[in-house]
């Protein structure tokens, strides 16, 4: 039997970031790598000619690394000098249409798959930690110890509650992220609700919690507020001004996807009143300014955007990649097949 032909479109730090062990073994044991490296310092034209040329005798096409690494937009014309291709791997969560013509492709039948979702559990778990931490004030307890001082009375205790078992939860967003999450949460026998316009009620009250469609309602029942919303055009500022200020006196703010989604004064206000603790892992810009307030306030967990962006969830999304093409060659369903309706989201 012929073995699959497949490109590898490498960029910057495609193989110290993202290639791994086990994605090289994957890809060995059934098909044939053709490696193409894109130099973002070359001319476009000089790196899709390049890409075009091993596309013409392939049958799938996989990125080793976050986006289109440089390949420049697969059109329609492009894709007729590529007779063999099936199957197109990508991580890039949803944004396919930045690159690719995705009606020509479907119109093909090439097989599309985005596994941005592998690094779903990473995130979760960082996310469930943060709020562990934001209860505890864990993080500002090691500094102390750790710059030679102790903790030997409540004094410094606010008076809000610092364990998260019975607590009132609300998600912002049940992707894939929050499913994640809503698993881990359940040993903690926490009531939760979740606001998603996208995900159906059913779904919701199967994993346990239950359904909203009042954002700023939630808020204000809330004790922890989770925010793992991916920024599109329908999200920006979802978490704004009403929806922060309906959060009770001393709610943990919790947010692991993008400040685009989050109105930034508001949050800052009740941040620097002592009205709210958080625990935020993303910025805007990126890195925050020295002299932000969310590098300094007490009340503040800050982390360096390391929820998902690590090498072990990094290796994972491409050996994903690696896995979903030997699963179509080996004509088994893909795990990771792209979502149309989320692919719409991001084309211009």
């Amino acid at each position: 039997m012929t073995r699959p032909t497949i490109v590898a479109i490498w960029g910057p730090g495609s193989r110290e970031r993202h290639w791994s062990a086990e994605a090289e073994a994957t890809l060995a044991s059934f098909a044939e790598r053709v490696d193409v490296y894109l130099d973002p310092a070359e001319p476009a034209a000089l790196r899709a000619g390049r890409a075009d040329a091993a596309l013409a005798n392939a049958d799938g096409l996989i990125f080793v690394g976050w986006g289109s690494l440089g390949i420049g937009m697969l059109s329609s014309d492009r894709l007729a000098r590529m007779p063999r291709l099936r199957f197109i791997a990508s991580t890039t969560h949803f944004r396919q249409a930045e690159f690719l013509d995705v009606e020509a492709v479907l119109a093909r039948g090439i097989a599309l798959s985005e596994t941005a979702a592998i690094m779903s559990p990473w995130v979760a778990e960082y996310e469930l930690a943060l709020a562990l931490d934001a209860l505890r004030g864990i993080p500002q307890e090691h500094g102390i110890v750790g710059s030679g001082g102790w903790v030997g009375s409540f004094d410094a205790d606010p008076p809000w509650p610092d364990r998260l078992h019975g607590r009132r939860v609300g998600l912002a967003s049940f992707g894939e992220i929050h499913r994640h999450l809503a698993r881990f949460l359940a040993p903690f026998e926490v009531e939760w609700e979740a606001f998603d316009p996208y995900v159906s009620a059913e779904r919701i009250t199967a994993a346990g919690g239950r359904k909203v469609d009042d954002l700023v309602a939630m808020a204000a029942r809330c004790e922890i507020l989770f925010i793992a919303t991916p920024p599109n055009p329908t999200t920006l500022k979802m978490i704004d001004r009403a929806v922060i200020e309906a959060l009770p006196t001393g709610a943990v703010f919790v947010l692991v996807s993008r400040m685009a989604v989050v109105d930034q004064e508001p949050l800052l206000e009740r941040l620097q009143r002592g009205e709210l603790r958080a625990a935020i892992d993303v910025y805007e810009p990126v890195p925050p300014p020295e002299d932000s307030p969310l590098r300094h306030l007490p009340n503040v967990i800050h982390t360096p955007h390391r929820a998902g962006h690590t090498r072990g969830a990094h290796n994972g999304v491409v050996t994903g990649q690696c896995w979903e093409a030997r699963r179509f060659f080996s004509t088994e369903p893909l795990m990771y097949p792209i979502r149309r309706e989320l692919v719409r989201l991001f084309e211009r």
